[in-house]
């Protein structure tokens, strides 16, 4: 039964019993349930009304800057790179990072004026996100993204792909330093900007030399696998809106920042985690992607964790068929990732992440954060795409 549909049948259940508080137990929970989730998805897509609404006066102004305007040409096509690579998906990050300052702010210091300029963050923060689509797909040689053909795979684009990773870049410049430039936090900014696309990169690095280390598995390790969530997921994912924020916020405790840090951290490890799951497991018409990692021989949770319990035999089965694009090779590795009861590991693992998690945030210096993070938590845990 549909939502919609459920609460049709609540309202008239509650008709003939009388009353709310007449319903059943299980039928009172369940409309408590369905209450909260439609409370809880008119408020997303109430934030991605406000924070979409944002993004066709940032193009207007990056097309008319004085750089990009020299060269009309130019400046067309740089609006179609963004407008395709900036469609579709969750925009998680970019609505992490407009949230950040409207909810670690206290409420009487939030401004019109700074609430407009994190949500120009935010859209930066998705610029940074599509340059690094852009190039990862190249190099992963994926097909889809977000339920289009990947960037390069699009007409008349090809390898100029590349370029227009560039170009992305540069518009993420221009872009911060037409809102930014003649502000106290300018510098603050770009340094933040510049630092995540050198972590991530940093962790791009690891992510692909090690699965490219064909047939040797050794790199394969917990300690690894962390290393490269930590620079290539969580920097530009949770700690770069989250700072953003922070960078607006007036009076900040900075007993704070070893704790965002942290707990950031931890987010991109659960994040990620799931990723890999999805990656594997999930429905390409919910996530809009194929997966990959297999083929890839990425270094995956999956793939970690399965060599971590593989006996002698599962080892080479692992061995001969991972890091391969036969179908019939990839089913192999899911069979196994079954026999090593992945699935039921991963539950388990997503759990006890999410509530150690939990327990730092509860432990915050500060009035406004925790209610933050708790919404994040909320954002991400036991996603499906």
């Amino acid at each position: 039964m549909n939502k919609i549909k459920f609460l049709r049948f609540m309202s008239r259940t509650r008709t003939l019993c009388g009353g709310y508080n007449k319903y059943p137990g299980f039928l009172q929970q369940s409309l408590k349930r369905h209450m909260q989730t439609s409370v809880s998805i008119s408020q997303i897509m109430k934030e991605k009304e406000i924070f979409h609404d944002a993004l066709p006066g940032i193009i207007d102004n990056l097309q008319a800057s004085s750089k990009i305007s020299q060269l009309p040409e130019v400046g067309n096509w740089v609006r179609k790179v963004l407008e395709h690579n900036l469609t579709g998906g969750k925009h998680s990050r970019g609505i992490i990072t407009m949230l950040s300052y409207e909810m670690l702010e206290t409420p009487e210091k939030v401004t019109d004026e700074k609430l407009k300029l994190a949500r120009v963050l935010g859209w930066c923060v998705e610029m940074l996100q599509a340059y690094f689509i852009v190039v990862d797909d190249i190099m992963d040689r994926s097909t889809t993204r977000r339920g289009m053909p990947c960037w390069y795979r699009m007409p008349n684009v090809g390898l100029g792909a590349l370029n227009d990773s560039i170009l992305i870049h540069c518009a993420i410049m221009e872009t911060l330093e037409t809102y930014f430039g003649k502000t106290e936090h300018y510098v603050d900014v770009v340094r933040l900007f510049n630092e995540a696309l050198l972590y991530t990169s940093m962790g791009q690095h690891l992510d692909f030399t090690t699965a490219h280390h064909k047939k040797d598995y050794s790199l394969f390790t917990i300690d690894r696998y962390e290393s490269i969530v930590k620079y290539k997921t969580s920097c530009y994912t949770f700690r770069l809106p989250v700072l953003l924020g922070l960078v607006q916020v007036q009076d900040v405790d900075k007993r704070m920042y070893a704790d965002v840090d942290d707990i950031c951290f931890k987010l991109g490890r659960l994040f990620q985690m799931q990723d890999d799951y999805i990656d594997c497991y999930g429905d390409e018409s919910v996530t809009g992607k194929a997966g990959t990692d297999i083929q890839e021989g990425k270094c995956s949770w999956l793939a970690v964790t399965a060599l971590k319990r593989c006996n002698d035999a599962q080892r080479e089965l692992f061995t001969n068929h991972y890091g391969s694009d036969k179908p019939e090779h990839v089913d192999i590795i899911k069979r196994l990732y079954g026999d090593l009861r992945l699935p039921e590991i991963y539950l388990q693992e997503e759990t006890e992440l999410h509530n150690d998690i939990t327990s730092k945030v509860r432990a915050l210096p500060s009035e406004t954060a925790p209610t933050f993070f708790f919404k994040l938590i909320d954002r991400i845990y036991k996603r499906k795409h």
